[in-house]
């Protein structure tokens, strides 16, 4: 089996040697780099596109939130796992949407971090429970969530399954034997029926009504 490609982005000198410790511990994951400033990262990432870069945006003089999505630009099929002790529940919003897959904080275990970097390999989605319960307390807390939920039909809660689960349009049209015109067009209804305007938020929605577990 290929190891798991991983590059540790984190400017902090313990952290990166506890996580470099994990990632080294484990046969089916290889760190190719562990990088403290931007412009290493960028460097690291048009060279290597590694699958997995687990980052944490929230350290001063470092990688910011804005630079999230440059950085999944320069490397479109590598997935981000934040590993961060930010608790702003907006700040995590604006991670999921500059396209980071998973996200846990520094006082997870090595088991639960490690397991992670799995999932999001995979590009799932994954979140400690610290992090599902702060996400979901913003959900919850829309004026609207005090009406019924909208029903979907059982093709467009397939959608949303595999959508929430960072399969992409041409996949979700193989595995379910659809033109990508056809997820698209029941993609945008959904979000139309469900009043939401990305990814990030039907995932969540899917995760609250039970469509995947957390």
């Amino acid at each position: 089996m290929t190891p798991i490609k991983v590059v540790l982005a984190d400017k902090q000198m313990l952290t990166r040697a506890g996580l470099q410790s994990f990632i080294k511990g484990k046969k089916d994951l290889k760190l190719l780099r562990s990088v403290d400033t931007i412009e290493d990262l960028k460097e690291v990432l048009a060279k290597e596109k590694p699958q997995v870069l687990v980052v944490d945006y929230n350290l001063k003089d470092f990688i910011s939130l804005d630079d999230l999505a440059e950085v999944k630009r320069l490397s479109t099929n590598t997935q981000m796992l934040v590993i961060s002790s930010d608790s702003n529940k907006e700040n995590i919003f604006k991670a999921l949407e500059a396209g980071v897959n998973g996200y846990v904080t520094k006082e997870c275990s090595q088991e639960e971090i490690v397991g992670a970097i799995y999932a999001t390999a995979k590009g799932e989605r994954f979140f400690c429970n610290k992090v599902l319960d702060l996400i979901l307390e913003k959900h919850l807390s829309k004026e609207d969530e005090a009406c019924l939920p909208t029903e979907l039909t059982l093709r467009e809660i397939e959608i949303v399954k595999l959508i929430s689960r960072g399969h992409s349009a041409k996949k979700i049209a193989a595995t379910l034997h659809l033109s990508h015109h056809t997820v698209y067009t029941h993609r945008k209804n959904v979000m139309k029926k469900l009043g939401l305007n990305s990814a990030a938020d039907l995932m969540l929605y899917a995760v609250k009504t039970g469509i995947i577990s957390a």
